[in-house]
């Protein structure tokens, strides 16, 4: 089977025609003899083939009329296609329904039944990266100073209780207040460059979702990172790192909307850190790769203020992330080889460090 655009003669193929392969990459376009293609059977092609397979039943579980919900759904022009030789086509109702699936399946969420209904997501933006050396802990900051909030309830949930260390304890606004700041005074001046909030699971409607977080300097508020419509995943510590040209005593995390509480916003626990660069080897954009990094792997990513997931499967591992081939590139691939063993790069979560 082929697909071909006419022209004067024949102005592009692609696909196979009396057992001749043509396509393209980026010399040109080619030919070469069909050769019945090999079929490996790793894990990660097993598994992909795992999700197919589940998708007949799910198709088939559905009603007449969600089915052709899903047909009129593939029909929109917002899911035209284009295909290799830069035309236009449109896949079926069923097709879309695998293409969604399968992507949800991935991450292990749940088959979507309905149509979607969303715009389509924007590519994830990837804000910031780190690598740091294995084992190491950087020590929270916030230690002997005063914490002082917008309102609180009392006892015991005054400001205090977001510092000290305890996941149970919090500290909550005086109802009706769903916004408010959280400050804390250190008792020396501290160049902070990474917190961190801990969520419960399942994640309270009380915390905060729109926030700035801040340093007081020459008798103003400054904001140092902005997060907006924070998606929590559970139990779990979320990390924030950013740059700060100021070293204070003053920060606060000004929250102003909460995750839909009729009258209460709530911090379990913030704590605070340098990002000290023995700790942190990589940051980026921070740091400019001047010199060789000790690659080891502890990896954070934040997608637009929020902890990127990572999926490894058994037997599989992935890059997600790796310099422009160049000065360090191949000592980055085989640090990564030693620990993991040899890498199959596929697409899923995948991202180049651009200098």
């Amino acid at each position: 089977m082929a697909i071909t655009k006419l022209g004067p003669l024949l102005s592009g193929i692609r696909g196979t025609v009396g057992g001749v392969v043509f396509s393209e990459n980026k010399a040109g376009t080619f030919a070469k003899l069909w050769a019945p293609p090999s079929q490996p059977r790793t894990s990660r092609q097993s598994i992909e083939r795992a999700y197919l397979a589940q998708m007949p039943n799910l198709w088939r579980d559905l009603t007449g009329v969600q089915q052709a919900a899903w047909d009129t759904f593939a029909a929109l022009a917002a899911q035209e296609l284009t295909n290799s030789l830069g035309d236009a086509y449109y896949i079926s109702g069923y097709g879309w329904f695998c293409k969604c699936n399968v992507r949800l399946l991935r991450v292990g969420l749940t088959p979507l039944v309905p149509v979607p209904t969303q715009a389509r997501p924007a590519a994830p933006t990837i804000d910031d990266f780190r690598v740091c050396t294995a084992g190491a802990v950087e020590p929270d900051l916030c230690c002997c100073g005063v914490a002082t909030a917008s309102t609180d309830q009392g006892a015991p949930n005054l400001p205090s209780a977001a510092f000290d260390d305890n996941l149970v304890t919090h500290w909550r606004t005086l109802a009706p207040n769903t916004t408010g700041w959280l400050k804390y005074v250190f008792p020396g001046a501290e160049n902070v460059k990474h917190y961190a909030l801990w969520s419960d699971d399942p994640p309270s409607t009380q915390l905060g979702i729109d926030w700035t977080f801040q340093v007081w300097t020459s008798g103003a508020w400054v904001t140092l990172h902005t997060v907006s419509t924070m998606s929590y995943v559970g139990a779990a510590w979320n990390h924030f790192y950013f740059p700060n040209p100021y070293t204070e005593t003053d920060y606060r995390i000004n929250i102003t909307l909460n995750n839909g509480h009729p009258t209460n916003l709530i911090v379990f626990e913030l704590e605070m850190f340098t990002a000290d660069e023995n700790k942190s080897v990589i940051c980026f954009p921070e740091d400019d790769f001047d010199s060789a990094p000790d690659w080891d792997l502890i990896l954070h990513i934040s997608l637009g203020g929020s902890i990127g997931r990572q999926v490894q499967y058994p037997g599989f591992y992935e890059i997600i992330a790796s310099q422009t081939p160049g000065r360090w590139f191949q000592l980055f691939q085989d640090e990564l080889e030693t620990v993991f063993g040899t890498i199959q790069e596929q697409r899923s979560w995948f991202c180049q460090l651009y200098r």
